[in-house]
């Protein structure tokens, strides 16, 4: 169905000046005959450093679709291929790996009916299973340990998040202990796989402060125990994202704020076993975190704030945060963080990560996003920052991609048309120069025209990968329209 090829070498590598980073290589790209209008994609990476490839085809009327699943290697040459017996206005919600198996959950129109694929990574091999799940309506997280669910997902009688766990084997959906208070929202949901274990962190607040409470599940769904890390020295802890480990090693790692807890004013680690100190790191310590502003109005910034920290009063800053799950490094941690401002309608509309049932923005406009290293008992290490120009989203869902490279470097970037924003942070150090690379097609007689819907995942080992619609124009030949994944090596 569709094709691979090298691309021209001739582009591959190139020198930058100041700090003589290395443009990512676009070793391959693989381009199929699919059709923008009729055709929705979702590209998948597997931690065998494959790639899986779902897309929906539909006519017209909406009244016939097809589902197919195709597994590429490294090289973007196929695996294997196959499809699945779905209603036609079956919708794409959620999916989650654990090996040998990617699992893929889908909605139909029909409330509360819900189809779950099961692809067997290595053969190829389809399982579908269909269950009416009358108490939610909706899902937002999906985590599978030992092949049973763990599904955040909304209350229909009340709007409130709430936390299942279905074994696929039995009939009975269970709900587990939780918070459902009005201010109540869950910021993590981790799969511990070596220690048999899922964690879920929830973030509880009266309007004043807020606490977080960490609770954690076997793989029967049953609870093992149960944590509740409170506010420190009038400092709220907002949201936060779990390590793996047992319980003398895990931590949180999150944001925290003071008075007004709708803004974040610094990071925190804390040990969850509650046996040593919160760490606490305000936005002033940090190295880089106001590098996105021009230097005289960081001065500014850094000095004004400073002056009221010391006069006890409220700091100005207004940043909200939204966080990414949790990269694990050799010797620690790294959390990355979008910094965001909401511009508000009238409507009420969307769905975030972080699920909180309140007002909602038509637009979230980003102004930067920020890393910060942490070793394993949750010392910082290093923090930098990389400014986003002009990077909007209607839902409140994350906009950049983060990485990991072998030699402990950390990459993110976000998609633009056909160029790709990047920044490769060697720990602290700094730089002001504009990154970016252009994808390109398959010779250089071709013409990247038109790219539609532009996406990037991060892969494996310093490898994204970034795909979408383009239409190409080439020299001797007709005008294409093909969906697109080009490798990007950082």
């Amino acid at each position: 169905m569709g094709k691979v090829r090298f691309l021209f070498a001739a582009f591959l590598f190139f020198v930058a000046t100041v700090l003589q980073a290395q443009m990512p290589a676009q070793p391959v790209r693989l381009e199929l005959p699919l059709n923008a209008a009729e055709t929705w994609v979702e590209v998948i990476p597997v931690p065998d450093s494959s790639l899986l490839l779902y897309h929906k085809t539909s006519n017209a009327w909406g009244s016939k679709s097809t589902f197919h699943f195709t597994k590429y290697d490294a090289r973007l040459e196929e695996t294997w291929a196959a499809v699945a017996d779905l209603h036609a206005d079956a919708e794409f919600v959620r999916h989650y790996t654990e090996a040998p198996y990617t699992y893929l959950v889908f909605r139909e129109n029909i409330e509360n009916d819900f189809s779950f694929v099961r692809l067997h990574l290595k053969t190829g091999d389809v399982q579908l299973q269909k269950y009416k799940l009358s108490d939610i309506n909706a899902i937002y997280e999906f985590n599978v340990l030992q092949g049973r669910y763990f599904l955040i997902g909304r209350n229909p009688k009340n709007g409130k998040p709430i936390l299942l766990f279905k074994n696929p084997n039995q009939e009975e959906t269970k709900i587990l202990p939780s918070v459902y208070g009005d201010e109540s929202t869950f910021s993590d949901l981790l799969t511990d796989h070596a220690n048999g274990r899922v964690d879920a962190v929830m973030s509880e607040s009266n309007g004043r402060v807020s606490r977080l409470q960490l609770k954690s599940f076997d793989a029967n769904g049953n609870l093992l125990r149960s944590n509740f890390i409170l506010p420190q020295n009038e400092k709220s802890l907002l949201n936060a994202e779990a390590t793996p480990g047992d319980s003398t090693t895990q931590l949180l790692l999150g944001n925290y704020g003071t008075r007004d807890i709708r803004y974040t004013q610094g990071f925190f680690t804390a040990a969850t076993n509650l046996t040593s100190e919160v760490y606490f790191y305000n936005l002033l310590q940090l190295k880089n975190f106001f590098k996105y502003l021009k230097p005289r109005r960081e001065e500014r910034t850094r000095k004004r704030e400073a002056a009221r920290l010391k006069a006890g009063q409220e700091p100005t800053n207004r940043y909200r945060l939204l966080l990414h799950d949790l990269l694990i490094t050799p010797t620690g941690y790294v959390l990355a963080a979008e910094v965001y401002f909401p511009n508000y309608s009238n409507g009420n509309s969307g769905l975030s990560r972080t699920i909180n049932y309140k007002r909602e923005a038509s637009i979230y406009k980003r102004t930067h996003a920020v890393a910060l290293g942490f070793d394993k008992n949750g010392l910082l290490l290093w923090d930098n920052a990389f400014p986003i120009k002009n990077v909007e989203t209607t839902e409140l869902v994350h906009a950049v991609e983060v990485g990991y490279k072998p030699d402990g470097k950390v990459i993110i970037a976000y998609p633009k048309d056909k160029v790709i924003h990047y920044r490769i942070f060697d720990q602290d150090q700094y730089t002001t120069e504009e990154t970016e690379v252009e994808l390109l097609p398959y010779a250089k007689d071709e013409k990247i025209t038109e790219t539609q819907e532009s996406y990037l995942v991060n892969w494996y080992g310093g490898n994204f990968a970034a795909y979408g619609f383009q239409r190409i124009r080439t020299e001797n030949g007709p005008m294409r329209s093909v969906f697109y994944i080009n490798k990007l090596n950082f």
